[in-house]
């Protein structure tokens, strides 16, 4: 049975299983490129005798032999002829960068896609919340005055939606699903306590689902612009799994737990500042463990960093399980909003 780190990395919905199929096709065309084609591949000759042409062949080859430890075997002739690129291999290429947006001439569309190389063929091995040293105290400048947003909410995955309200896990083309109605209410719950918060409803999965975070990061950029004031930002998403492991009863009435996620980073999109959201992300856990044991499920520290290099109290949500409620959803979101603001006062008091 898969675990929960697991399943986060490829199981969160239909969507990730699509991507991973066409990454692991990606590969395969990228080996096959590389067959057609006769330039060697250096493995461990001198850049002076690596042909023209085989550089950024050669760095394709160290990302594939990160999954495929047996290319690391493979020598070629040092003095291939270098031969201009066929009619298929073109054909390959197109094909894709239309599937996956990554170009094999470009090492960099590999890590702007924020795709491990090395987790299509290794099990993902995220840090551990047991093993992280111990992390300062989050500290929050004082509050301001004046009604300037505190609180800035907004959904990479905007399509995400719950079956038994909608009977579907994504709303289609386009449309905005039922996680944008989690975020509204979290929005509303915030004014209660006199919180101002603000939400993006921009789509963001759509027409590319793999790009969605692309677009999220423009999306938060501005926010971040426009409303420096801002002291938190959340990323707000509905996990996959079963709704026993998603599900749990205060006085008898259905909540959805809630999952929190931490970018912590990775070699070439850096997160220098995840010990802070980590904190952050602490402080809830620990209310919503005090208040209500059993609705967390805790915070997971994970190699992508998931727009959170761009605010230091940035944390994304999961919100129970594609058949959960929304209903069910909106409960523990407002939970989460009292016990924000409980923080954020606490804090800056």
């Amino acid at each position: 049975m898969l675990t929960r780190s697991q399943r986060k990395c490829y199981t969160r919905n239909k969507h990730h299983w699509i991507k991973l199929t066409f990454l692991v096709g990606a590969m395969l065309l990228l080996l096959c490129y590389f067959q057609l084609n006769d330039d060697a591949i250096p493995v461990a000759t001198p850049s002076s005798f690596n042909p023209p042409g085989t550089h950024f062949r050669s760095q394709w080859f160290e990302v594939l032999s990160q999954g495929i430890p047996s290319l690391k075997t493979v020598i070629e002739p040092p003095h291939p002829a270098e031969k201009p690129q066929s009619i298929l291999q073109s054909v390959l290429r197109d094909l894709l960068l239309f599937f996956t947006e990554i170009d094999i001439t470009d090492i960099r569309s590999l890590l702007i896609a924020e795709i491990p190389a090395t987790t299509l063929f290794t099990e993902p091995q995220p840090a551990s919340v047991v093993i992280l040293p111990s992390l300062p105290k989050t500290s929050l400048p004082s509050l301001p005055t004046g009604g300037e947003p505190l609180v800035g909410v907004y959904h990479t995955h905007t399509s995400e939606s719950f079956i038994p309200d909608s009977g579907v896990t994504h709303a289609p083309g386009g449309q905005r699903g039922d996680i944008v109605d989690i975020g509204a209410a979290m929005v509303k719950q915030f004014a209660k306590h006199g919180v101002a918060a603000i939400q993006s409803r921009d789509i963001h999965d759509y027409p590319s689902f793999m790009k969605a975070y692309n677009k999220s990061e423009n999306t938060v950029q501005q926010m971040v612009k426009e409303n420096p004031s801002l002291q938190a930002l959340f990323d707000i998403h509905r996990n996959a799994g079963k709704r026993e492991e998603t599900t749990a009863v205060i006085n008898g009435v259905p909540v959805a737990r809630i999952l929190m996620i931490v970018g912590k980073g990775q070699p070439g999109l850096e997160q220098p500042q995840w010990e802070q959201n980590y904190a952050f992300a602490k402080a809830i856990d620990d209310k919503l463990n005090q208040y209500y044991p059993g609705m967390s499920l805790g915070v997971e520290v994970v190699e992508w960093r998931y727009n959170q290099h761009l605010h230091p109290h940035a944390l994304l949500f999961e919100m129970g399980c594609q058949y959960n409620t929304k209903e069910e959803a909106i409960r523990t979101i407002e939970i989460i909003a009292d016990i924000v603001t409980e923080i954020l006062t606490k804090e800056n008091n």
